[in-house]
């Protein structure tokens, strides 16, 4: 007897590949797709309406980031996991995927099969991360300064937001907190990175593989 279908949400702002997933997906015996939209703007108001078991999530979205907007869905729809789908293979970005607490993490590059065993995986209870995206955090993870060690998840996200070229103001803005928060947050990855600006923040991350 087949497990009951899976209600799962995808959230993905590249127009060929949700077009694909939405195609590959409609007959699939264990998924049914609820919604497909191309923000996480747009998918908040569907948590409640479409009761989502599983969100498949691009990493880089317009507006709020599939991280974040992770954290916020759960808020909502505690019970449901998350597999996220991403190009990106830098240290910063797996290990905040790390640590935020999602189930899953493949590369977009990837085949149909190894997608839907993730999907299987992760709709199933169980974890499902990549061989290089475990790849890349052993190898992080075995330096004395890997970035897990040395930020914490906050210093992590601003890190990450200073490389897409935001300010302090509107880090501030996309999270919600204070400005001073930022600055505060902002001073301590230049001091842990040894920067004493931002132009040299960006060249010593890109040294170490993160911008």
């Amino acid at each position: 007897m087949n497990p009951p279908r899976t209600r799962t949400l995808l959230v993905e702002d590249q127009g060929i590949f949700r077009a694909f997933m939405e195609t590959w997906l409609a007959p699939y015996p264990r998924f049914q797709l609820v919604g497909s939209v191309a923000s996480a703007e747009d998918a908040l108001p569907l948590l409640d309406t479409t009761r989502p078991e599983l969100m498949i999530v691009d990493l880089q979205l317009p507006g709020m980031d599939g991280l974040e907007f992770a954290r916020v869905a759960r808020q909502a729809r505690p019970q449901a996991r998350v597999l996220i789908l991403s190009s990106l293979m830098d240290p910063l970005t797996l290990t905040r995927v790390r640590e935020s607490g999602v189930e899953g993490y493949l590369e977009k590059d990837t085949q149909p099969e190894l997608l839907e065993k993730a999907m299987t995986t992760v709709a199933d209870g169980r974890p499902f991360f990549s061989a290089r995206f475990a790849e890349v955090i052993s190898r992080e993870g075995a330096k004395a300064e890997a970035l897990g060690k040395i930020l914490s998840r906050r210093e992590q996200e601003v890190l990450s937001q200073i490389i897409t070229g935001k300010t302090s103001r509107e880090i501030a803005d996309f999270y919600g907190i204070g400005l001073r928060t930022v600055e505060f947050h902002r001073a301590n990855v230049m001091a842990k990175f040894g920067a004493s600006n931002t132009a040299e923040l960006l060249s010593l991350a890109r040294a170490r593989g993160v911008a």
